[in-house]
């Protein structure tokens, strides 16, 4: 039998690229859904293939990016969650169109792994909607997926800032209905990051943030400064606020600025996962950054990063760049061999020109 494992990582899917009125939603960060049904159509109904599972590691949905009319509604119940999800999949028709017929074939998986831009996927309801759309069997993983040596998942457990309460991911005390209990950076992303952005679509496009705000300096002054005077003030705002998590990592915000002025690899805590399971292959996302490092003796870390637009401002890899990587586990002998991979697609004469 023929095994494969297909790993993708932050694709944040919004509410669809067109809103009802048919202008561009400038806040729909994916727009790429025909080149993944390729890859869902390639890897699915490809002959020769007898078990294979698509697992999206995190941030699959961008469940905290809301629209302008969904902020006083935020994300923190379940009912909420739900809304949002159902939008979210209503905005990508035929993605998940393929999904279904995907998971309908026979030794079809669908694995969604929770990152820190879909905590909705804790909720009953929001599993329940997702399995009504697709069908066929669908795993869903809080933490990390694990199977013979392979070790899985998104990666913001390791940053601070985007850190869950692992033993406390919901809250009631206090509150008509349960409420998520969400780091405080959900809400750096949610409250101050995408309210600039609808000003500056790219603004969370960039790696690294803290160097893109020292170009706006010399080449965006007024954004940069009363971006910098924002979040002085959304640290202040949250000192006061009533959800535990985020009054309590206020004041990391003053630091969170030297995290965000970098482009973490996550290979450390890759090599500390190694070291407590004994797993021969690490596989992240989170930090949108394609990765792999070999530390001999057939462990390997990989990160395939995110199919999303990134303008980098390090000298590395200094530019525009977007890249369809994901990464192939593949059985020979009964175990696992990961490689990352560049999805190329279908060749073509033309394509609409992504805003």
């Amino acid at each position: 039998m023929k095994k494969l494992r297909v790993v993708l990582s932050d694709f944040h899917l919004g509410n669809g690229r067109f809103l009802p009125d048919g202008t561009v939603n400038a806040l729909e960060d994916f727009a790429y859904d025909e080149k993944l049904i390729e890859l869902v159509e390639y890897y699915g109904f490809a002959e020769g293939s007898d078990d294979v599972e698509i697992i999206l590691n995190g941030d699959f949905f961008n469940m905290i990016q809301l629209m302008p009319e969904e902020q006083d509604l935020g994300i923190v119940t379940e009912r909420a969650a739900l809304n949002k999800i159902e939008a979210i999949m209503k905005g990508h028709p035929a993605l998940f169109s393929t999904l279904r017929r995907f998971n309908a074939e026979p030794n079809r998986r669908l694995v969604f792994i929770m990152g820190n831009h879909d905590p909705g996927l804790l909720w009953p309801s929001v599993r329940e909607a997702i399995e009504r759309v697709v069908g066929g069997e669908v795993r869903f993983v809080e933490e990390a997926y694990q199977f013979d040596g392979v070790h899985i998942e998104h990666g913001h457990q390791i940053e601070p800032i985007h850190r869950f309460e692992k033993d406390r991911y919901f809250l009631t005390r206090g509150y008509p209905e349960p409420v998520l209990n969400l780091p405080w950076g959900t809400y750096f992303v949610k409250d101050f990051l995408y309210r600039i952005k609808r000003s500056r679509p790219y603004v969370d496009k960039v790696k690294p943030f803290g160097k893109f705000m020292r170009w706006c300096i010399f080449n965006d002054f007024w954004f940069g400064l009363i971006t910098v005077f924002r979040y002085f003030w959304f640290i202040l705002k949250t000192c006061f606020s009533r959800l535990p998590l985020k009054r309590k990592g206020a004041l990391k915000g003053l630091s969170a600025w030297l995290e965000l002025a970098r482009s973490p690899t996550l290979v450390e805590g890759a090599e500390e996962i190694m070291r407590q399971t004994g797993a021969r292959i690490v596989v992240m996302g989170h930090s949108h950054i394609p990765f792999v490092r070999n530390f001999g003796n057939e462990r390997v870390y990989l990160n395939p990063g995110t199919w999303n637009d990134i303008t980098s401002l390090d000298i590395p890899t200094l530019g525009h760049d977007r890249r369809l990587i994901y990464v192939l586990i593949e059985y020979r002998e009964g175990r696992p061999f990961a490689n990352l991979m560049e999805w190329h697609g279908h060749n073509k004469l033309f394509s609409p020109v992504v805003p």
